[in-house]
């Protein structure tokens, strides 16, 4: 089964792509994360540096998530797929791959997609297909909101840093 969602982001790729290895999600809670789905909470690569091969971990609320990384094209495409879990739901699955590509649109800002890929393990497959995808429908537009929210503040970020490296240029 697939789910594809797209999203236009008001900044340039290098203002996203940093957060889809490395983040910290708000203290929002959705309705599917109050019933019990895992609610991410943070992601980072456990070696340090990305790269293909390495491990991206998502801390939840309810467990880990390790998922290797298949395609690094940086600020351009990502594809990793789930190893292994800790979260009450990991024997609901049976493959998981998650692909971001990443588009400028000038004068835009950038298009985000995301297609997550994924099959159901175990008996009643056709119960927990409908599970997995209400949770991962709810985890892409939670995880949306905000990887929106920490570029828009990289991108301000880099603004106020652009800003103050002209007042010291023009204090010399």
């Amino acid at each position: 089964m697939q789910i594809e969602s797209r999203w236009l982001f008001p900044c340039e790729p290098q203002h996203i792509w940093p957060h889809f290895l490395h983040a910290r999600m708000d203290d929002s809670r959705p309705l599917l994360f109050r019933l019990g789905v895992p609610k991410p909470i943070s992601c980072k690569v456990l070696e340090g540096a990305a790269a293909v091969g390495h491990t991206r971990q998502c801390t939840t609320d309810r467990g880990t998530i390790d998922q290797r990384i298949l395609i690094l094209q940086p600020g351009e495409r990502l594809r990793y797929q789930m190893q292994r879990s800790t979260v009450w739901c990991a024997d609901w699955v049976g493959t998981l791959v998650d692909t971001f590509e990443l588009r400028p649109l000038p004068g835009q800002g950038t298009e985000v997609r995301r297609t997550t890929q994924f099959e159901a393990a175990g008996r009643w497959r056709w119960a927990k297909r409908l599970g997995l995808w209400a949770g991962l429908r709810q985890a892409h537009a939670y995880a949306s909101r905000n990887w929106r929210r920490l570029a828009l503040a990289s991108q301000a970020a880099q603004a106020r840093g652009g800003e103050a490296a002209g007042i010291l240029e023009k204090l010399r």
